[in-house]
C-alpha cells in the first residue's frame, strides 16, 4: 500500500497516510481538524532498482600481460 501526502484546505496541516492504490475523497479526513476537504500533494518517492552494479567489486581484467 502506498503512502499518499495531502494539505487540509481547512487548517492547512500537511499529513501522509497509507492509503490502497486507488483511494476516494471519502478515505481521507485531516488527523488535525478532521475535515475532509483535502488535496493530495507532490510528494517524492525512493525505489530500489535491484541494480548491484554499485556495490559489485570490478570484473575481472583479461588480455594482455605481455612479460619478458
Amino acid at each position: 500500500m502506498p503512502i499518499y501526502e495531502y494539505i487540509c484546505l481547512d487548517c492547512d496541516k500537511k499529513f501522509a497516510l497509507l492509503q490502497s492504490f486507488y483511494p476516494t475523497v471519502n478515505d481521507t479526513f485531516c488527523p488535525k481538524c478532521s475535515s475532509g476537504q483535502v488535496k493530495k500533494v507532490i510528494s517524492s518517492f525512493s525505489c530500489n532498482s535491484g541494480d548491484k552494479t554499485d556495490s559489485s567489486p570490478p570484473p575481472p581484467r583479461f588480455g594482455g600481460g605481455g612479460g619478458g
